[in-house]
């Protein structure tokens, strides 16, 4: 039997049969390796992919229990969380593309002027601060990101809609 194999193997017909058998696989059998790679987005903004790690990682640092994203699956949890992410991307987004930042001193202004961390001397209390921290189990570069991020958005939010009637050229932009 494999002798017959093996000379079956060595004509023209069994070559063809190879070739036409190549062909298909070729072309329509790895089809998935020249897609553009948009398998693992679960949503696109502009030219800006967020990816279903991206989505993984921001249900992971919400403070959200995997018990309650159960409990509340039903009530569209998942989608708020996704539209919470998306959110947040697009204000990234706009901030940067306005060239909106907070430099370092102006952040340790905040946290220094912040009523939380003013001791009875009025003067900033680096225990207070450390205890804040402490209390909300935070570490300073999570809370500091925090706190940049929210001053950006402000930010954004008085250039956007500072003026009683927005400007010509934020309303073109």
């Amino acid at each position: 039997m494999l002798n017959k194999i093996r000379s079956f193997s060595k004509t023209i017909f069994a070559k063809i049969l190879l070739v036409v058998m190549i062909i298909p696989f070729v072309f329509w059998g790895m089809g998935g390796s020249f897609n553009s790679g948009n398998s693992n987005n679960i949503a696109k903004i502009d030219n800006y992919n967020i990816s279903t790690q991206d989505f993984i990682d921001y249900l992971n640092t919400s403070q959200l229990s995997s018990e309650q994203i159960k409990e509340k699956i039903k009530d569209n949890i998942l989608e708020q969380t996704l539209s919470d992410l998306i959110s947040k991307t697009l204000l990234d987004m706009e901030t940067k593309n306005l060239n909106l930042s907070v430099s370092d001193e102006s952040l340790a202004k905040l946290i220094k002027k912040n009523k939380n961390f003013i001791d009875e001397n009025q003067k900033f209390s680096r225990i207070k601060y450390e205890k804040f921290l402490i209390e909300r189990n935070i570490n300073a570069t999570e809370f500091e990101k925090l706190l940049k991020d929210r001053e950006l958005q402000n930010k954004l939010f008085t250039y956007v809609g500072g003026a009683i009637q927005s400007p010509y050229f934020i309303t073109n932009k």
